[in-house]
């Protein structure tokens, strides 16, 4: 009995709570059916008709329901206080004088194709019935426009609801079309006769050829199993369903890390969709900043209805864990270096990347691939790694697919999300990824406020548009046979080639490649990467950086900063920069809190509050990184007014006036120094010819005046357009040089000084890094020889001998290295696994290498200007 008791009050128990779960939801649906947007609407529809057919005010049922909702849920009364509003402005217009509305403020067209090697993709992908305004949205306020009429669940889920919505995408498995590709077979063959050929020479009984066709089954097979674990390695497994994981944590980690959200322009957006209907694959060309740079391009593109592309990772990244969400996202990984390391020479590894990167285009997918390689350490772009570009672009020129779209992409960030790489500048070494490492690096990142974020992307470019384009650019073929030392270059012709046969790279194929392709491969690689670095968005971090080291390194007081960050948001903006917006002062302190006092530091308080850039070593390296964004935007005019400086301050040199001819013929000079450091203007472009512009932007910003007008300098195309048309052979015709006349003066206002002082000082750092390179220059281990200059520069530092703590840079130690090699004073080579470097004939001579060195040190010259 008892038994039966305890059952029923068990089952009372269930109808009283199902009872108040029913309840629950029913109130749920009441209340969901009364506050909808979309049942208010339908009843106001309902009633007005009822009325209608009622002979009623079809409006009296709808204001009897507003009078008894509360004001702030009458959205309806706005709407038609809105109306009357309009319908009184009309009769205002028809009496009173046309005045146009405010125009909201507009920006110029950002990333767009370059006019002289890409007019066609210029002008096409882009809506001809509107403009581009400069308008940016936050891709994480998507999902809430988009829910915002939307039930309970979806108006409070919305981020869930918007990855939940987004487009299935169909990513089919690429490794058996590569193991059924023609090259991919070829290679595997050619290495399995290799092996036999090896196991024939080991076989010395005379019995070579026997045992080998004998092992030809187990040798290929080892072969095969060895092709299938590379590709295996290299292959990604994008899958919807991470996808949406991914885009969902995204989406609740980048709200927490940056308060300032994640932007792009909408054209930008707008004319990829439009290219994407062309069916063509599109290759998207990044610059690299942060691991994060990963996954926020996928991010980007996958919330803005885009196929998220396969992206190249280097395989320092396939850690356990987050290698595999970034394989389900789409990375594919490759090896850091393939050429020059334990893998030179690998035929299975190059056909397999090759095929499955052509494979993976074929199948309709999208690809991304970081065309600097690494992250950068600098802040600055880097030359391009053209290795997937060449394998890309062997592909159009053979034929295997018809074309591709290159779309140059950038990302930056108010504040870094992987830190600082002060470490590795001092020689510190790169601490590699690992599972640990990855985690404190992602709980660090969580804790921090990182800012705003930009993803911008590039107009798209045709790859057959550019090839076709290059491949008319005489000036940029035949090879540099040797080394051209500077008393021994005509750089006014050789500058632009040299510049692309000193950086260009073997592609995947090996040393087999002809001059003139792997020319044209870096052409295209550095326009892609000039093109990405012009259209990058400056944050607010970089231009306040980058004015504290240049116009207020001893410090300033806020309404002095203030001026100084205006008039140069006011310079970017009209060179067409892509910049934030606000208000000056609130612009300064959000840029301040970014940057943190370790960085920058205030003295004093009120009116007299000073601020002063901290200039440690560690804190110059860092502040730096922030400022090289806006120092290769200023690297033409800094190497310019940097020329100017050399050529006044010679002995008995003209301190007022100056030729035109000098000043070129030295502004070249320092191009060919810092090479390795900037890229100055595209290759479609004589560096001349920005040297030129550079001379105008100085006139115009009243540094140098003409003392007439400059017509030599268009007589001086035309005629070197003329002399073409002469026969090579003919060397007894010699065109005067029709700019021999041409001079500047130099103007001595304090406006004018202060101008040449800030672009003086945007590269002085790097001379000075690059001078001490030459003074300390011995032979040796190249590790060494790297750690005694980088101790010199930190003891100048440290007694005040040389002012500038971002001198002390690895990078720019290295890159000075790189140009004495190219001029033929040091020779790089291995020996028992060690990098050395030792001075080669005749500059093991101390008069000739200062005589070779001076080519440098001309340019660190000691100046008035600095003092």
């Amino acid at each position: 009995m008892d038994t039966m008791i305890n059952v029923w009050a068990v089952v009372e128990h269930v109808r009283v709570a199902s009872g108040a779960a029913e309840l629950a939801i029913f109130t749920a649906i009441l209340y969901w059916f009364f506050t909808s947007s979309r049942v208010a609407d339908m009843l106001e529809v309902v009633g007005e008709r009822v009325g209608g057919w009622c002979g009623r005010d079809s409006t009296s049922l709808r204001h009897a329901v507003r009078a008894r909702r509360r004001p702030r849920h009458d959205i309806y009364a706005k709407l038609d206080a809105e109306i009357a509003a309009r319908n009184t402005a009309l009769y205002r217009l028809k009496d009173g004088p046309n005045i146009p509305p405010p125009q909201p403020l507009q920006k110029a067209p950002s990333g767009l194709a370059c006019s002289r090697c890409a007019p066609l993709s210029r002008e096409s992908w882009q809506d001809v019935k509107s403009t581009d305004s400069g308008n940016v949205i936050n891709i994480l306020d998507i999902g809430r426009q988009a829910f915002a009429n939307g039930g309970v669940v979806a108006r409070w889920f919305y981020d869930l609801s918007h990855c939940l919505r987004l487009i299935n995408y169909d990513y089919t498995d690429i490794v058996p079309s590569v193991l059924r590709d023609e090259r991919f077979q070829k290679a595997l063959e050619e290495k399995t006769q290799e092996e036999l050929r090896k196991l024939a020479e080991e076989n010395q009984d005379g019995r070579g050829d026997s045992v080998a066709a004998a092992h030809y089954a187990n040798v290929r097979k080892r072969v095969e199993t060895r092709a299938l674990k590379v590709l295996m390695d290299i292959s990604s497994a994008m899958s919807n369903n991470v996808l949406r994981l991914v885009a969902w944590v995204c989406h609740k980690a980048i709200r927490r890390i940056a308060s300032g959200g994640c932007g792009t322009r909408t054209a930008c957006v707008e004319r990829l969709r439009r290219a994407k209907a062309a069916g063509l694959p599109l290759v998207f060309v990044p610059l690299h900043r942060s691991h994060f740079d990963y996954i926020l391009l996928t991010f980007t593109l996958y919330l803005m209805g885009l196929r998220p592309p396969l992206v190249a990772a280097g395989d320092n990244m396939r850690i356990p864990f987050f290698g595999w969400f970034l394989r389900g996202c789409g990375a594919f990984y490759i090896r850091r270096r393939v050429d020059g390391s334990e893998y030179h020479g690998d035929p299975i590894y190059k056909t397999a990347l090759r095929a499955y990167i052509l494979n993976s285009l074929a199948a309709n997918n999208n690809l991304e691939f970081f065309i600097e390689g690494g992250r950068t350490r600098t802040g600055k772009p880097q030359a391009p790694k053209a290795g997937i570009l060449s394998v890309i672009m062997d592909a159009y020129l053979d034929g295997t697919i018809d074309d591709a779209l290159l779309v140059p992409a950038t990302v930056n960030y108010d504040k870094l999300v992987d830190g600082n790489f002060v470490r590795e500048q001092l020689g510190m070494p790169k601490q590699m990824e690992t599972f640990w490492s990855a985690f404190r690096g992602i709980w660090r990142t969580l804790n921090t406020n990182h800012g705003s974020i930009r993803v911008d992307f590039n107009q798209p470019i045709s790859l057959k548009e550019l090839v076709t384009s290059f491949q008319k650019y005489n000036y940029l073929k035949g090879p540099v046979e040797r080394a051209l030392t500077p008393p021994n270059n005509n750089l006014s012709v050789n500058l632009d080639k040299q510049i692309l046969y000193n950086h260009s790279h073997s592609s995947l194929y090996g040393d087999d490649v002809s001059t003139n392709h792997k020319m044209m491969v870096e052409a295209i690689g550095r326009h892609l990467v000039y093109d990405a670095a012009q259209a990058t968005s400056l944050m607010s971090t970089n231009v306040l950086a980058y004015v504290l080291l240049t116009e207020q390194r001893q410090g300033c007081s806020i309404k002095q900063l203030s001026e100084a960050f205006g008039k140069r948001n006011v310079a970017l903006n009209r060179a067409g920069r892509d910049l934030y917006n606000g208000n000056t002062a609130t612009v300064i302190k959000h840029a301040m809190e970014m940057l943190g006092r370790g960085l920058v530091r205030r003295e004093g308080s009120g009116d007299k509050q000073i601020i002063k850039p901290q200039l440690t070593i560690a804190a110059s390296l860092e502040l730096s990184y922030y400022a090289n964004t806006v120092v290769a935007h200023y690297a033409a005019p800094a190497i310019l007014a940097t020329a100017l400086e050399s050529v006044i301050n010679q002995p008995n040199a003209d301190q007022e006036v100056i030729r035109h001819n000098e000043l070129i013929e030295a502004s070249l000079q320092l191009c060919e120094v810092l090479s390795q450091e900037f890229i100055v203007c595209p290759p479609c472009h004589r560096i001349e010819e920005r040297m030129t512009d550079a001379i105008q932007s100085l006139i115009e910003e009243d540094v140098l005046i003409s003392f007439e007008k400059n017509s030599g300098i268009e007589e001086q195309q035309w005629s070197r357009r003329f002399a073409k048309t002469f026969d090579d052979d003919d060397e007894e015709f010699e065109m005067p040089d029709p700019t021999r006349h041409i001079k500047y003066r130099i103007s001595s206002k304090p406006e004018a000084v202060a101008e040449r002082r800030r672009l003086v000082l945007t590269i002085r750092p790097l001379l000075e890094a690059y001078a001490a390179t030459c003074r300390c220059l011995v032979d040796g281990s190249q590790k060494e020889v790297l750690r005694k200059t980088l101790d010199s520069l930190i003891e100048d530092y440290t007694q005040n001998r040389m002012p500038y703590g971002e001198a002390a840079s690895m990078d720019a130690i290295r890159n000075c290295q790189r140009i004495l090699r190219q001029w033929g004073v040091v020779d790089m080579y291995t020996e028992k696994r060690e990098r050395r470097l030792r001075i080669c004939e005749p500059y093991r001579n101390a008069n000739a290498l200062q005589s070779i060195c001076n080519n440098i040190y001309k340019f660190n010259m000691d100046t008035p200007l600095l003092q």
